[in-house]
């Protein structure tokens, strides 16, 4: 075995890398301040959507950590003939080191590598199988995010409109008054008032 492989603190990590992404997220749209009502409601979805990634998410994290078990494994494999059932157990003996194991593997030394490069391939099978499930995590994610970035350009383009607005109005507002204090102050200059 590799003294590099960690499987829990591998597996705890990645936990930790999703759950802190998602919480990330929420932070980021949560901190967002939007007056116009279809922004607010895309807010909303989204905050919704990823709250119910995260319960679901701690929901399996905690059923995994109450259940699994790293000093002991009690597993179970079936499957057709020639399906590999037999590599995956001694792939498991070996990375958990099991005495009769390593005893047989002192005695066969010439087969070391081969029994090492199968496990090589099997934690490979398993991360690469962690990354697809965590990919609908991080696909979901990039989504609300994409989502979050389209609401910022509305919310940047209602913001300038609402300025362009009311430098109008205050243009408009003092040429209104400019005109009602003149035309007065005209009238009385030529004695009609």
């Amino acid at each position: 075995m590799s003294p590099n492989m960690h499987p829990e603190q591998d597996f705890d990590r990645l936990y930790t890398d999703i759950s802190a992404s998602i919480a990330g997220a929420i932070a980021d749209i949560a901190e967002l301040n939007v007056e116009h009502e279809q922004g607010k409601q895309e807010i909303g979805n989204m905050l919704q959507r990823l709250r119910t990634i995260q319960s679901r998410f701690d929901r399996q994290l905690a059923d995994l950590q109450q259940f699994a078990e790293w000093d002991k494994f009690t597993l179970a494999f079936f499957g057709e003939t020639n399906a590999g059932k037999s590599t995956i157990i001694e792939s498991l003996r070996i990375l958990f080191k099991e005495e009769s194991r390593e005893q047989l593997l002192r005695e066969q030394a010439y087969d070391v590598e081969r029994f090492e490069q199968a496990l090589k391939n099997h934690v490979e099978q398993v991360r690469q199988g962690m990354n697809r499930v965590c990919s609908d995590y991080a696909a979901e994610i990039a989504d609300i995010r994409q989502s979050a970035a389209a609401l910022a350009g509305v919310v940047k383009a209602e913001s300038s409109a609402r300025v362009r607005r009311k430098v109008w109005l205050g243009v408009l507002g003092g040429v209104v008054a400019g005109c009602t204090l003149a035309v007065p102050l005209t009238l009385v200059l030529r004695g009609l008032l």
